[in-house]
């Protein structure tokens, strides 16, 4: 009997045996696969391929990359070995994720290389390959000035000579050449944002937050007298110069450059494709965010946002006084302060009704006392341009319109519609003018060139 017992367990234990070996051959899809035995070096390139392989189906099939805006441009999501990532990038005005060859880092590879070893199994989690591959690629803003100067590089750009500003120490020894030894006609190109002081020296109202023995003060470009005037051209290449801090009751000319052009159209300077923001500019007579004073010279595209400029007399947003020359395309968001007479929101005065503006708005703030003066663009002639009604009144002694001198008012409303900038862009040409999407300028409009800031 004890025998019979022992041969029917045996024989249950082998049809055991079969029945598990048989589920597990055709067990349902939720089952776990059984992991083959492989030397280190296969396993771990078996899971660098599996890592990349399932990434690029998801992205192939579903192009599940999420949203690529202003907050995340510059990062770079891992997706085979074919194109390597995909970088969310600003191309031709819109925000898009681009797939990047070149962009495959050593890093990367020792970083996915360390992971595979690590693990035992052969399946690698997609939290894993999101965690290894997603980085920020770059940045496009510079660190704040050290006060000191470095040459920059320089690169032949249409038949001139251009220096090309990657930092603020770059920056700094381009304004040194052309006020302190005389090099008039040196040209340069920003290849970034520039920041002169932190980003935090000034409030929304242009009030100086930081001490001011922290910050750096800047020279304007070519000096505060008609000895020196920058004659060359300075391309802002869609980037922004902010931080600009400086504080002389007693200077004339005060802006970013001093002064530009000279006595005659030949030896006239250009600038363009340039924003300053943050910045705070006090001067005597002739302050500009961008130019204190220009002379048969050329301004077009630019802009200056939440700054604040003051002078004794002609303080404009862009220009303080414009003598000849020509001023297209431009806005002001900033705060303008003149102690005496005479402020606008793009010129504070225009010498010459034959140099007209052209094309511009103003949303910015001004304020003049004893109602002298003040203009919503500039305080002579001007063409097809505009000035908000909410910010067309300086408020000392009481509300009175702002000098209209050829410009129109209008409601805020309407600047900041679709309306606007078809009007604005019906003036202009190849619709220059675009909606802030990304919130940059309280919803009124920008250019479309504008580099959004990455960091």
């Amino acid at each position: 009997m004890k025998s019979k017992q022992v041969k029917w367990t045996s024989l249950v234990g082998v049809f055991a045996l079969v029945g598990m070996s048989l589920l597990s051959a055709c067990g349902d899809d939720s089952a776990s696969p059984v992991v083959p035995q492989v030397s280190e070096k296969e396993s771990s390139s078996s899971k660098i391929k599996s890592s990349s392989s399932v990434k690029r189906t998801s992205v192939e099939s579903m192009f599940e990359l999420g949203a690529c805006k202003n907050s995340n441009i510059g990062e770079r999501i891992f997706v085979s070995e074919e194109v390597d990532y995909y970088t969310c990038s600003y191309v031709d005005g819109k925000y898009t994720w681009a797939p990047d060859k070149k962009a495959k880092s050593s890093s990367s590879v020792k970083s996915s290389s360390s992971m595979a070893k690590s693990s035992s199994s052969a399946k690698l989690s997609s939290s894993s390959v999101k965690s290894s591959s997603s980085t920020k690629a770059y940045t496009n803003v510079s660190d704040v000035w050290t006060g000191k100067m470095t040459k920059p590089s320089t690169e032949f750009i249409d038949g001139k000579s251009f220096m090309l500003i990657y930092t603020a120490e770059e920056l700094a020894y381009f304004a040194d050449q052309v006020t302190n030894k005389g090099e008039e006609r040196l040209n340069a190109k920003l290849m970034q944002h520039i920041r002169l002081n932190p980003d935090n020296m000034v409030d929304e109202k242009g009030n100086l937050i930081l001490p001011q023995s922290s910050l750096n003060e800047w020279t304007p470009i070519g000096g505060g007298t008609d000895k020196i005037m920058y004659k060359g051209t300075f391309d802002g290449n869609g980037y922004i110069v902010s931080g600009i801090y400086v504080n002389k009751p007693a200077y004339e000319r005060a802006g970013f450059i001093g002064t530009l052009g000279a006595t005659t159209k030949s030896d006239s300077g250009h600038v363009m494709f340039l924003g300053i923001e943050n910045s705070y500019i006090v001067g005597d007579k002739y302050v500009g965010g961008i130019v204190g004073r220009m002379n048969y010279a050329e301004i077009q595209q630019v802009f200056n946002r939440k700054s604040y400029v003051k002078g004794s007399d002609f303080a404009g947003g862009i220009v303080g006084y414009k003598n000849y020359g020509w001023l297209y395309y431009a806005y002001n968001s900033g705060m303008i302060v003149t102690q005496s007479n005479r402020t606008a929101g793009i010129a504070g005065f225009n010498n010459n009704s034959a140099s007209t503006i052209k094309v511009c708005y103003n949303v910015g703030f001004l304020i003049a006392p004893n109602n002298q003066r003040a203009a919503g663009i500039s305080n002579t002639t001007n063409s097809n341009t505009y000035n908000t009604s909410v910010n067309s009144f300086y408020l000392i002694q009481d509300d009175r319109k702002l000098i209209a001198n050829g410009a129109l008012e209008k409601e805020q409303y309407f600047m900041q519609s679709d309306e606007f900038i078809s009007t604005m862009n019906g003036l202009a040409f190849d619709n220059i003018y675009v909606a802030d999407d990304d919130d940059i300028n309280d919803g009124y409009p920008v250019f479309k060139w504008e580099k959004p800031i990455i960091r």
